[in-house]
């Protein structure tokens, strides 16, 4: 993948859906404050087209086999929070956080089971001294990993 292309596919992308978001707040405010005159409501209309097309454009980008965006997947986690109005930069943020906590996680329990491995290891040897070369080749392999 072209980092740099996908830079700037995203960038246009932004450009077009702020172009589109800025449209449908002008239209708001001109349903809000619509007069009824014949010139308001062309104006209304215009202002829809425009933005059905601007859609329907960006639509067609992203639907586009050309296009490098095809390769960025978004989690649907990310969509949900931005669709509830969340920053998706916390989601972002939130996620690293809890795989570091499962990391640390993961990395006490091998150490765990790596120091029961050793004592159970030590203890065997100690007990039945005829085990002790199967022991430590055990030991060796699991060691290892």
């Amino acid at each position: 993948m072209d980092l740099e292309g996908i830079q700037q596919e995203l960038a246009s992308a932004d450009q077009q859906v702020a172009a589109i978001i800025e449209s449908f707040i002008e239209l708001g405010v001109s349903v809000y404050d619509f007069p009824g005159t014949s010139e308001a409501t062309q104006g209304m209309i215009t202002n829809l087209k425009r933005n059905v097309d601007r859609l329907s454009k960006l639509n067609q980008k992203s639907n586009d086999p050309e296009s490098q965006l095809n390769n960025v997947n978004v989690p649907i986690e990310v969509v949900q929070y931005i669709e509830d109005g969340r920053n998706p930069d916390i989601y972002t943020r939130e996620f690293v956080e809890a795989i570091r906590r499962s990391n640390q996680y993961q990395r006490a329990k091998m150490q765990g089971l790596k120091q029961l491995r050793d004592s159970l290891a030590e203890k065997i040897a100690e007990e039945f001294p005829d085990l002790e070369p199967s022991v430590q080749n055990i030991v060796k392999r699991t060691s290892s990993q």
